[in-house]
C-alpha cells in the first residue's frame, strides 16, 4: 500500500475558522470526515451541550470531574452527577445533594431523590430496602445484631426449615431473675444453677423450672 502524502499546515499566533449560512444570519457546521482526530493539547469546548454518539467511550482518567469550575461554596446547582436517558421512561439520575451531603438515585427524571450514601458512613439506612438479600455469608466483624426498644430478634426459617448452631456452642447469659412468660412460646435461658442443677431452665405460660443435670437425676432416681 502507498504512503499517503502528508500535507502540514503551520500558522503563527490564532488561527480561527469561523462558517455562517449563505445569508450571514446563522452558523452553519464544521465538519471533520476521518477515521481518527487526535489533537495535542488542550480540548476546550464553549458551549450549551456536547454530544459523543459513540457505542463505547473510553477515558482512562481514573477520576472524571464534574461541576468543574464551580465559584461557590459547594455545588451551586445543589445537584452534581450522572443523568440515564430511559427512552419513553422517566429518566434515571445518580446525584450528589450539596444541601445534604449525601449521594442519591432518582427513577423518575429529578423530582424525588432516595439517598443510597452519605459521607464518611457508606450505606445510609438498610431499613429502606423492603426487601433485602444476602449475596453470601454475612460477617457481623465481632459485632452484635442488637434490637432496640425492649424488640424482639426473630430468627423465622421459611416452611420445614429450622434453625441450626453449626461448629459451635450456644451459650446463655446468665439472666438475674426468671423472665415473663409469652404466650405460645416456651423460654429456655440460663439463671444461676441450685444445688446439682444445670442452670438451664424452661418457662411457658403454665410452668417454670430447671433442667437437672445427669448426677443430681441419677441421685434422684436412688432416692426415689
Amino acid at each position: 500500500m502507498a504512503t499517503q502524502p502528508v500535507t502540514y499546515k503551520k500558522v503563527f499566533g490564532d488561527y480561527e475558522i469561523s462558517t455562517t449560512d449563505v445569508d450571514g444570519s446563522t452558523q452553519s457546521q464544521i465538519v471533520l470526515r476521518s477515521e481518527q482526530v487526535r489533537i495535542y493539547g488542550d480540548l476546550i469546548v464553549t458551549g450549551d451541550q456536547s454530544v459523543v454518539s459513540e457505542t463505547n467511550l473510553s477515558i482512562k482518567d481514573r477520576i472524571a470531574m464534574l461541576n468543574e469550575g464551580e465559584g461557590g461554596n459547594g455545588v451551586t446547582g445543589i445537584y452534581s452527577g450522572l443523568e440515564v436517558d430511559r427512552g419513553s421512561l422517566s429518566n434515571a439520575l445518580l446525584v450528589f445533594d450539596e444541601s445534604t451531603d449525601t449521594w442519591n438515585i432518582s427513577v423518575d427524571g429529578g423530582s424525588s431523590y432516595d439517598e443510597i450514601l452519605t459521607t464518611g458512613t457508606g450505606l445510609k439506612n438498610i431499613v429502606e430496602d423492603l426487601t433485602p438479600q444476602l449475596g453470601g455469608n454475612l460477617d457481623v466483624n465481632s459485632k452484635q445484631i442488637i434490637s432496640v426498644s425492649d424488640g424482639d430478634i426473630v430468627l423465622a426459617p421459611n416452611g420445614t426449615g429450622t434453625v441450626k448452631v453449626e461448629g459451635a456452642e450456644l451459650a446463655l447469659d446468665e439472666l438475674a431473675s426468671d423472665p415473663t412468660a409469652q404466650a405460645g412460646y416456651n423460654l429456655i435461658y440460663h439463671k444461676a444453677e441450685s444445688s446439682g442443677g444445670s442452670g438451664v431452665y424452661f418457662k411457658t405460660s403454665t410452668t417454670n423450672d430447671e433442667l437437672i443435670s445427669k448426677t443430681k437425676a441419677i441421685v434422684y432416681s436412688i432416692i426415689f
